[in-house]
């Protein structure tokens, strides 16, 4: 269990840094800026998002899944209140909200708490894919436990991401999280799980003209399904070609669980064609790798990507993975 908890945080740290230097770019302009990206890379001058970070450096997706996995393991759970409150100590501190890197329903959010606003009714309307991104500790933390944990989820999107299609997005991938990370499921299992937290999600958010996350994801099985004679990388192409990889909960999350499905939860396979695919390819590659490393496990992922991601951002996963299977 902790190999599969460590394989989920590092898997998505190793995605989001790996990701960073290919975000917003098109497979065409990656192909031509780096060739195809098979580990650590220094972002090129082109990259305008995250041009200021260097090789290995991981982005506020992992830092705000670290936000989530400190609130989980202080409060036993998901708590509303030190979760404001770690958020907006961390966006002041970091001043986020001078940095170019966060989406516009995490600066939305952020704004209105450091002001003291309504943050759920400004969050009514947060569809991009924040929430999910962050979402994976708390998979780990209610493995065995899928309803408590899709609870906890739509939970912990509400307050910033509170829209029908990010709070959809963010229970597909927790309760991904949570299957792969206690084992014992297939990665069919586990998307058609997916889907069906996405349809608990879709019922508790706020409804906006948006598609539907649960009907993407049924979309991404479908097409992977339907050409698994195929080479991966021609998969996520397609994937990428009918549901798009942006930063939208409905392109993101069904793009990143799809290609999940293609590799049959392979850790390297999966994270590579998923960050040569681009648009949000940090936060692909973070939710993609949280996935493949928690179906996979720790002992799937390279050591030398293991050794570099941690020393580049002095974090000890494995310390956390304990702390959230409460392994004190």
């Amino acid at each position: 269990m902790i190999d599969k908890a460590a394989g989920c945080l590092i898997g998505s740290a190793i995605g989001d840094a790996m990701g960073m230097p290919a975000s917003f770019m098109s497979p065409d302009t990656i192909r031509h800026v780096y060739g195809r990206i098979d580990d650590f890379l220094t972002p090129a001058s082109q990259q305008t998002a995250h041009g200021g970070l260097h090789q290995a450096e991981v982005t506020d997706d992992t830092e705000e899944s670290l936000i989530i996995s400190e609130v989980l393991c202080e409060a036993k759970g998901f708590d509303e209140a030190l979760f404001i409150h770690k958020m907006k100590q961390w966006a002041i501190e970091k001043k986020m909200l001078e940095s170019t890197v966060i989406g516009p329903s995490t600066r939305k959010f952020l704004e209105t708490i450091i002001a003291g606003g309504d943050y759920q009714k400004a969050a009514e309307g947060g569809d991009t894919n924040g929430g999910a991104m962050r979402v994976a500790p708390v998979g780990i933390f209610f493995h065995g436990r899928p309803q408590a944990c899709l609870k906890a989820a739509i939970a912990s999107a509400l307050p910033s991401h509170g829209s029908k299609p990010a709070v959809a997005a963010t229970a597909a991938v927790a309760v991904a999280v949570a299957l792969a990370t206690e084992g014992g499921y297939t990665p069919q299992q586990i998307i058609e799980a997916a889907a069906g937290a996405a349809e608990e999600g879709e019922a508790a958010g706020h409804d906006i003209p948006a598609p539907s996350v649960s009907v993407r994801i049924r979309l991404a099985k479908r097409i992977v399904e339907e050409n698994t004679h195929r080479p991966l990388s021609d998969i996520a192409y397609l994937l990428y070609q009918h549901i798009g990889a942006g930063m939208k909960s409905y392109e993101s999350i069904p793009l990143s669980l799809g290609v999940f499905y293609a590799a049959q939860g392979g850790f390297r396979d999966g994270l590579i064609t998923v960050i040569n695919i681009g648009d949000d390819a940090d936060t692909n590659g973070a939710i993609t790798g949280a996935l493949c490393g928690a179906f996979s496990g720790l002992s799937a992922i390279p050591d030398g990507w293991q050794e570099r991601i941690g020393r580049e951002n002095g974090i000890d996963f494995r310390s956390l993975a304990e702390r959230l299977l409460l392994i004190e």
